[in-house]
């Protein structure tokens, strides 16, 4: 498997869309201009001037000056990227922050020295989301043309002896939700993304849904619920929100955010404690100079209690196929808190549901080989990654006129029951469900009373029109043990690769 690296992106220049990628070990912290930045005498062209930096002053280079831009000027809402060169700091003047991405090696494609001047500083392109966007990536070391060994060589002994001393720091990615900033350690940010379409199918608690990211299903969470306990609202996240993609305890997740505003480099010994006692989800406050406080999170602590759920999700798989991702877990355990109480509502004429723990996946209908012999309900079989999977019709399992047409699309679900795997074929899937309680089916017409051992609870369904419709729940291990003329054996249901 290819290892993907982690870049840090800023927009160079926000009209033409030019972004500027850099690795992101090399940026210590991406912050507004603090105060003014001063012109130094004599500095090179593209030298900004300085900035003073908490306790620190530190060069500012003027990127577009530095790539040859013909408009290089800023606006006073710019961002400066500081970075860390030959063990001294710099800032990188930039119109915005663009976000923070992974990207694994093939999509890093060297640029060619025919294609450049002696002055490489673009090293190679990133190409993302299928080549419509491309950074370009920064070699920091060609940041200057000359007096490289002079900055390389720069500390001696008294100064790295004072390297030594200097106050340890902990970098936070500063967020904003409800108008308050919130410090998120750096070592559990992932990336950080615009906000694109959130699939709700899977919205309930604290989650608002899920969105894809390069073949992923990422859970993601409300923010205003999580740290404030309660919702802003259904689907109200504005255009300019951004999703920050976390990492906890051995998952993945988002939460969407108003913004992010930059990341920031804090003293430890200048983070605020709570009293004893106080609330555990945060580490401390970091008092900005203009007064402003920025709340620091415990990442670990606020999602402790919510991280089953999060994992359960994070397995789903949504689109044409639905999958469960087993994830080293037996078949059965990974389908652990998301799923209970969870059910997969189909069709065949009428809607009916499946409990979403016996479910593995979902296919098409398009590979099922019908077997001579095979009669009523008993479509045939498919071969299932190296394992042969009966086909069960529940159109005529339970009863119902088969559609007609060689072109309707059928979908096949691959659940268990009795210790076996089975296919059942439907007309379509339709959603899936959360409902907390069940009721015990009453009594069944003719048609389906002899199967009423598989249909022996009922759900009440909302199908969003606020028509609340009573769905049969098919019982799989009923299914098969009763009617497939399995044997009692040990045979294990397949699990998904």
């Amino acid at each position: 498997m290819v290892r993907e690296k982690l870049f840090a992106s800023f927009l160079l220049d926000e009209r033409e869309g030019l972004e500027i990628a850099l690795q992101a070990e090399s940026v210590m912290e991406a912050t507004p201009i603090h105060g003014r930045i001063m012109p130094l005498p004599g500095g090179v062209d593209f030298l900004e001037g300085i900035m003073h930096l908490r306790d620190e002053t530190i060069p500012v280079i003027n990127m577009k000056k530095r790539l040859g831009l013909a408009d290089c000027a800023y606006r006073d809402d710019a961002k400066v990227a500081v970075v860390s060169l030959y063990n001294q700091q710099f800032g990188l003047l930039m119109d915005d922050i663009r976000d923070v991405f992974r990207a694994d090696a093939e999509a890093v494609v060297p640029l060619g020295a025919a294609l450049q001047t002696e002055d490489r500083i673009i090293s190679s392109l990133i190409h993302l989301e299928r080549g419509k966007r491309v950074a370009e990536l920064l070699d920091l070391k060609k940041l200057f043309l000359r007096g490289v060994e002079e900055l390389e060589n720069s500390l001696g002994p008294a100064s790295r002896e004072g390297e030594k001393k200097q106050v340890s720091r902990s970098r936070f990615v500063v967020v904003t939700c409800n108008g308050q900033e919130y410090g998120i350690p750096v070592e559990c940010a992932q990336e950080i993304t615009f906000l694109t379409e959130i699939d709700e199918m899977f919205r309930s608690g604290i989650l608002d849904g899920a969105l894809e990211l390069r073949g992923r299903t990422i859970p993601v969470i409300n923010s205003s619920h999580l740290l404030n306990g309660k919702r802003t609202g259904e689907s109200d996240h504005a255009e300019t929100s951004r999703v920050l993609v976390l990492a906890q305890d051995d998952c993945a997740f988002g939460m969407i955010v108003e913004d992010v505003l930059e990341i920031l480099s804090v003293p430890d010994n200048e983070i605020l404690s709570l009293p004893p006692g106080q609330d555990e989800n945060i580490t401390g406050l970091y008092a900005r100079p203009s007064g402003k406080s920025v709340m620091l999170l415990n990442m670990e602590n606020l999602v402790c209690n919510e991280i089953d759920e999060i994992k359960s999700m994070s397995r789903i798989k949504n689109g044409s196929s639905f999958v469960v991702d087993p994830a080293g877990d037996t078949a059965r355990s990974t389908h652990h808190l998301i799923t209970e109480n969870c059910y997969l509502v189909f069709s065949i004429v009428k809607n009916y549901a499946i409990e979403l723990k016996d479910v593995y996946e979902i296919i098409e209908a398009d590979e099922v080989m019908r077997v001579p012999g095979d009669s009523g309900f008993r479509s045939g079989v498919i071969n299932l990654r190296g394992r042969v999977v009966p086909v069960v019709n529940l159109r005529g399992f339970y009863g119902y006129p088969q559609r007609g047409g060689d072109n309707v699309q059928r979908r096949l679900i691959i659940c268990s029951g009795h210790h076996h795997t089975v296919a059942l074929e439907v007309d379509q899937v339709v959603t899936i469900y959360k409902q907390e309680t069940f009721h015990t089916t009453p009594s069944l017409n003719p048609q389906l009373a002899e199967k009423k051992d598989t249909l022996d609870r009922l759900i009440e369904f909302d199908n969003g029109t606020g028509v609340v419709e009573h769905v049969l729940v098919v019982n799989t291990y009923n299914l098969v043990r009763n009617h497939l003329e399995y044997g009692i054996g040990s045979e294990e249901p397949v699990q998904p690769s």
